[in-house]
């Protein structure tokens, strides 16, 4: 029952998105989008924008804890593909005034994945500050290539995603070869 009153508030609020901007949907309209009551908005949600984290976990975070056997490359190439797949939302999302959602978001699920390619660990807190650093650098870097690529408004290149990837990689690896001393453990 509670995934499912989140659902459709999800789904109301991915409507009204559709005829105005965020900024002029209130809690109010949402709950009379989804038929409900204001109160129960507020047993499943923060804000608005606690929902907008809502459905990027279901869309984003889901889907891609699902496929931890996907290697580095891969693995970006789907979170691309994800944000891909919902452009039209993720977009208005990210250009209506509320970027820092999804990008806080997406952050977060791209800094474990770069500690993990570049220093084996789990948990980059556990990180000296340096290598820390590199890690959110490279976090920010790439969650702010995958945003322009969905706020784009040309056609996904794919071939042009997997090549400016695979280049990353390539820089990774020379540095891993030049600077071996930087691995933890």
């Amino acid at each position: 029952m509670c995934c499912n009153t989140k659902q459709k508030i999800a789904r109301a609020l991915r409507q009204l998105m559709g005829e105005r901007p965020l900024s002029k949907i209130t809690v109010q309209d949402l709950m009379e989008g989804a038929q409900m009551k204001r109160q129960s908005f507020y047993y499943h949600f923060q804000d608005i924008y606690d929902v907008l984290g809502w459905i990027c976990e279901e869309q984003l975070g889901e889907p891609l804890r699902q496929e931890p056997e996907l290697d580095f490359e891969e693995w970006c190439l789907r979170l691309i593909a994800l944000l891909d797949g919902d452009r039209a939302f993720y977009r208005r999302v990210l250009l209506a005034g509320s970027p820092e959602v999804v990008r806080t978001f997406c952050e977060g699920l791209v800094r474990p994945r770069v500690g993990r390619r570049l220093f084996q660990v789990e948990d980059v807190r556990q990180l000296p500050r340096q290598q820390e650093f590199v890690v959110d650098f490279c976090a920010k870097a790439l969650t702010s290539y995958f945003i322009e690529l969905c706020t784009s408004r040309r056609e996904m290149d794919w071939a042009e995603a997997r090549e400016c990837l695979h280049s990353l990689l390539g820089v990774v690896r020379s540095a891993e070869e030049l600077y071996p001393q930087t691995q933890a453990g």
